[in-house]
């Protein structure tokens, strides 16, 4: 592996997106060329809006185990994944409002705003049933854009709503990442970036 500066990056400012299920990913060329506007749109995408800087989203994993086998000739033979790893994102969103209310509230029980009253979103149950969504996150050093995309993610709440008088309040969120629907020909997701090499050609036949 060759070093390459180009391809180190300080997440200086990020946007998260949200899109139906199963939107087509965004091509290289559409993530290098975006730019924040006045409301950190791309495309038709929904942006979640504002969310924390001090706690910058978290690209994790549950899972995954490996257990180590072995034969009465060999102590160690191999190792043996154990169950499936699920790879996630958290990030805390600080807009009270009906996109991120729903997403941390999800779509069981009634969750939405009230047909009746202006300025009220109602939860008459706690059901807590994940919104299913496209993923986009787009992180910006510079000039410089790096995209992460899921087709299929399962949006809910991560934690409480913890509040203090020194800093902005936050819905707690974690998205994720499921198999796509069968024959999409979608990833599981995708990191986008014009620093990531092209496959290498296969050899030219004599």
């Amino acid at each position: 592996m060759a070093l390459n500066e180009a391809a180190v990056i300080t997440p200086a400012i990020g946007h998260i997106f949200i899109n139906d299920p199963h939107t087509a990913m965004p091509t290289q060329a559409e993530v290098d060329a975006w730019v924040p506007g006045a409301t950190g749109t791309f495309g038709d995408w929904t942006n979640v809006g504002h969310t924390a800087r001090d706690e910058l989203p978290v690209f994790g994993f549950e899972g995954g185990e490996l257990e180590t086998r072995g034969t009465w000739q060999a102590e160690i033979l191999r190792e043996v994944q154990t169950e499936p790893p699920a790879d996630y994102v958290t990030f805390n969103v600080h807009q009270f409002d009906e996109t991120a209310l729903r997403l941390y509230y999800g779509t069981g029980g009634g969750s939405g705003s009230d047909p009746n009253t202006a300025g009220v979103f109602r939860v008459n149950s706690a059901t807590n049933t994940p919104q299913i969504h496209s993923f986009l996150v787009i992180i910006r050093d510079g000039n410089t854009n790096v995209g992460f995309y899921a087709p299929r993610a399962s949006i809910r709440r991560e934690g409480e709503v913890e509040l203090s008088v020194d800093a902005f309040a936050f819905l707690p969120l974690r998205a994720t990442f499921t198999q796509p629907q069968a024959g999409d020909d979608l990833p599981l997701f995708a990191w986008i970036a014009d620093t990531i090499a092209a496959p290498a050609a296969p050899p030219a036949e004599v």
